[in-house]
């Protein structure tokens, strides 16, 4: 008789043990891994997105990133999620700014899980103007192509492009357009800039740097200049001379003027090939 006793006060015990260990586990925090950041290499252009993916079994009430600049205080920033995936934003910060941030959950039962820290240092991309250069030019599909021939990202903020001596228009048609702020050519990389009338279709890793008012024509005279900032000339294409804009002979509609090869000094007809490297040549640019 005392045995069975004992054995059931052993079983209740195990019963018991085993409930207050499942009821720990489903109290328990949130498990926060996969926490993550991009861009990877931040400029003070960018915003920083965080995500991370966090799961309970209770539910996730709220999650948020919490991030400091430097030596400064934590600041939060809310985190909305897609099934386990959340994201946040850390707002653009200034160049050489070091900034540490973690993630924070809280379960529907309010219990809290914190992430480990990670950091960033935020750098400016540098203006290497003379790595960018007019690759190619088309007055048939109306885009005009830059190319970074540089082997590391430049920022092309900025810049101008002259037709005919004079700037070319913004889309609304008003003067003096310029390279938005902010644009970055990645390394080796590719902009296409929309002319009026634009029908080609750019290759997706291009970057769209803009949209002009100005048209390009493939059988008009044609000084196109590509400068810095401060208006110094670093690139031009030419075809004819002076006075611009007069008729002269048309290319093929498949043609536009290309370096070839592709970034090279010389010029000559290819077949279009926007945001993307020059093709062979089709022949020589008539010269009227």
């Amino acid at each position: 008789m005392k045995l069975s006793y004992i054995f059931s006060l052993l079983f209740l015990t195990g019963i018991l043990a085993t409930s207050c260990v499942k009821d720990e586990m489903y109290n328990g925090p949130s498990s926060i891994t996969g926490v993550s950041f991009s861009p990877s290499a931040a400029t003070p252009d960018d915003d920083v997105t965080v995500t991370a993916t966090i799961t309970s079994i209770n539910g996730v009430e709220s999650a948020a990133v919490f991030y400091k600049a430097n030596n400064g205080s934590f600041v939060s920033v809310p985190m909305t999620g897609a099934g386990d995936i959340y994201t946040g934003t850390i707002p653009k910060q200034a160049d050489q700014i070091t900034v540490t941030f973690y993630v924070k959950a809280i379960t529907k039962k309010g219990i809290e899980a914190v992430s480990s820290e990670k950091s960033y240092k935020v750098g400016a991309i540098p203006p290497n103007y003379a790595a960018i250069v007019l690759n190619e030019i088309d007055g048939n599909t109306k885009y005009v192509e830059l190319f970074n021939n540089s082997a590391a990202p430049v920022n092309i903020s900025g810049m101008i492009i002259l037709k005919n001596t004079v700037s070319l228009k913004n889309a609304d048609n008003t003067p003096n357009w310029t390279v938005p702020a902010g644009t970055i050519l990645p390394a080796n990389g590719y902009g296409i800039i929309k002319c009026s009338g634009y029908t080609a279709t750019a290759d997706p890793a291009a970057v769209v740097i803009g949209t002009v008012g100005d048209g390009m024509s493939a059988k008009q005279t044609l000084l196109l200049e590509l400068t810095k900032p401060d208006g110094t000339v670093l690139s031009t294409f030419q075809r004819g001379v002076a006075p611009w804009g007069t008729t002269i002979t048309a290319i093929a509609t498949t043609d536009s003027y290309s370096r070839v090869p592709n970034g090279a000094a010389t010029w000559k007809l290819a077949l279009q090939t926007p945001g993307k490297v020059n093709g062979a040549s089709t022949g020589d640019i008539p010269a009227n």
